[in-house]
């Protein structure tokens, strides 16, 4: 494996199926993007079930993203005790709204 190339052992389909999942993704598609991308998806069944597999590798990727971060928010609660004669009870300011 070459430092350079982080996905030698994805299948180069799947690997166009996932840049288009991050491109739909990505805030900056445009119709013309996803009408792009359906005519990608009907050239062949292949083209549809990488896709599918990308959306689903994408997906398990945000919700371990999620859990990671709220591990790691978790993990700074509990390492960021409240100071010294802290109350909970005690009101916050007042803003006038």
């Amino acid at each position: 494996m070459e430092p350079d190339d982080p996905t030698p052992d994805l299948d180069p389909l799947l690997c166009e199926a996932l840049s288009w999942v991050v491109r739909m993704h990505s805030g900056e598609a445009t119709r013309a993007h996803l009408v792009e991308l359906q005519q990608w998806r009907g050239m062949r069944l292949e083209h549809e079930e990488a896709f599918r597999e990308a959306s689903r590798l994408w997906r398990a990727c945000r919700e371990a993203a999620r859990e990671l971060a709220e591990e790691a928010a978790a993990a700074t609660a509990a390492a960021d005790p409240p100071p010294a004669g802290a109350r909970c009870d005690r009101p916050g300011p007042l803003v006038d709204r």
